[in-house]
């Protein structure tokens, strides 16, 4: 996820910053900040991060959280065993 910035007016949306060259195509999620209340609710750009995730948590989330804390799961390291690191 990515937060640029841009200015609302009289019905045209233009970018404040420019939009990094390896993003050809995005979906937007527009926040409107209203002029007059510009201080109230500004959300910070580097709010925004993408978080890594291990194959552990991958594998919990496709379902497979069954088998992780049992005695077969208990001393594998599975990204070193997989290559992942």
């Amino acid at each position: 996820m990515l937060a640029i910035k841009a200015q609302y007016n009289l019905g045209r949306i233009e970018l404040i910053e420019p939009m990094p060259a390896n993003i050809l195509s995005a979906e937007l999620n527009i926040i409107v900040i209203p002029s007059e209340k510009k201080a109230e609710a500004v959300i910070p750009s580097d709010a925004y991060h993408v978080q890594m995730r291990s194959s552990e948590q991958e594998f919990k989330q496709i379902g497979l959280a069954a088998f992780f804390d049992t005695d077969d799961d208990a001393n594998v390291d599975w990204e070193d065993c997989f290559g992942l690191k």
